[in-house]
């Protein structure tokens, strides 16, 4: 992504073009004219824009114009607010009668604070709205494409961030007018502007700054000292070993202001979005916003019809399983009731098909258990540490006849009272006979186990 920065001085206007992307970043170009007027002109801006194109191609990124401090007026003020969001909102009418501008020229915002200062404490910084508007309409018309209007505080700020320069630090701008900004983890605590005119010729402005700058290379807590721009002859000294900021690449340093309007798309945290809203800036937030509505009503109508469509089509295959599922069951149970011509509902048929098929394997006692199961019943039942025995096990249609030896005709009772508990109340179980043997004292015995209706079917 490129974006290009416009820095306005009074005699000269400087263009930097920046390309950053989340692997790389690089300074493309840069270029510096000559205003024929102050502050320029449509027609400075267009040769500024000829320029640009001559040695960066012939396409011009969205542009972001730094204005010049003498343009600006800074004041710190005390919100009942202390997110920067919701003090952005109300903070014009603490600047209203504090200025020496109309109440409906004021055009400002507020840079973010420090973590230290005090909650609800900003620094705004304003401008007049007719002369910003102003610029933005020669700009605009040169062929630039506006993007946002700032101030070289917010220039100097992101120049000097991108710098590496210390996060508390002491900075002083002599690239048009003098600024001095003092810097706390890396936010604005607070700012000073002077004209170029006063600070070269008054020796009051130039102690003035000198205490400043003594304030912060000897303070209980000293700062750093860095420089952008040529400064004042008289603080030059003070300034020797200071650190110089300078753009990167072959820019000149008249470019710097440029360089960190520039840098304003990338810098939104440490900015907090600072921008002085033009009337052009806030029609093209009005259309972004109105395109984002038309975007977002067409994806939820897109969103509505899918889930229309895809409602129908899980109804249409859901009908057409169960056509199928129906077509499977009549076809199976034609195959399994053939005598049955008139179908109409297969299940309810085949339902009471089962039922009457089940009545006739009662009757018929073939709902009986099997042989394997009621031998096995009989097995365990037999009584534990008795003498008895079977000798012959018949099975036919349901009943299981057991013919055998027992010690005696108890034990015989015994045995055939746990078959009964063993089959259930649901099966007869009774003694056909008994008799006494020949040898050894025991009694022959004949059971039979049988379902209670099979007789009936018999």
């Amino acid at each position: 992504m490129r974006s290009l920065g416009i820095s306005i001085a009074r005699q000269s206007l400087s263009a930097f073009v920046w390309e950053q992307t989340p692997f790389a970043s690089k300074a493309v170009c840069s270029a510096t004219v000559p205003c024929a007027e102050p502050f320029g002109g449509v027609d400075d801006f267009r040769r500024l824009a000829e320029e640009i194109r001559r040695v960066g191609g012939n396409s011009l990124p969205p542009a972001v114009v730094s204005i010049p401090p003498s343009w600006t007026f800074l004041r710190r003020i005390q919100l009942p607010v202390p997110d920067l969001a919701r003090a952005k909102k109300i903070h014009v009418g603490e600047l209203e009668g504090n200025l020496p501008i109309d109440d409906d020229d004021i055009l400002s915002d507020l840079l973010p604070p420090p973590r230290e200062v005090e909650a609800g404490r900003h620094l705004a910084v304003a401008a007049r709205r007719s002369a910003v508007e102003k610029t933005a309409t020669a700009i605009m018309e040169a062929g630039f494409r506006l993007d946002r209007v700032v101030t070289d505080h917010v220039a100097i700020l992101c120049a000097a961030l991108a710098a590496k320069a210390p996060a508390d630090v002491l900075i002083v701008s002599g690239l048009d007018d003098l600024v001095v900004l003092r810097l706390s983890g890396g936010a604005v605590l607070w700012a000073r502007q002077f004209p170029a005119d006063a600070a070269g010729a008054s020796p009051e402005v130039q102690r003035e700054i000198g205490a400043l700058i003594v304030e912060g290379l000897g303070g209980a807590a000293p700062v750093a000292v860095a420089v952008m721009g040529d400064v004042p002859a008289p603080l030059a000294g003070r300034l020797a070993g200071a650190a110089r900021i300078k753009p990167p690449g072959d820019g000149a340093d008249g470019a710097l202001s440029a360089y960190g309007a520039a840098l304003v798309p990338f810098s939104a945290a440490e900015t907090g979005g600072f921008s002085l809203r033009t009337s052009a800036a806030t029609d093209a937030e009005r259309t972004r916003d109105r395109r984002r509505i038309v975007i977002a009503a067409a994806a939820a109508a897109v969103a509505l019809l899918s889930v229309v469509v895809a409602i129908q089509v899980v109804s249409w295959a859901e009908g057409r399983k169960v056509a199928q599922v129906r077509a499977q069951i009549r076809k199976e149970f034609a195959a399994a009731v053939p005598g049955v011509k008139n179908v109409v509902n297969e299940s309810v048929q085949m339902k009471e098909k089962l039922q009457v098929l089940a009545k006739q394997q009662k009757d018929l006692g073939v709902d009986v258990p099997g042989a394997y199961e009621m031998l096995a019943k009989t097995s365990q039942a037999l009584p534990q540490k008795e003498t008895i025995s079977v000798r012959e096990a018949a099975f036919d249609s349901g009943r299981l006849r057991l013919a055998g030896d027992a010690g005696s005709s108890a034990v015989v009772e015994t045995y055939r009272a746990a078959l009964a508990q063993a089959f259930g109340p649901e099966t007869s179980v009774t003694v056909q006979e008994t008799g006494g043997a020949a040898r050894g004292g025991t009694v022959r015995f004949t059971i039979l186990i049988e379902k209670t209706g099979a007789r009936r079917a018999s």
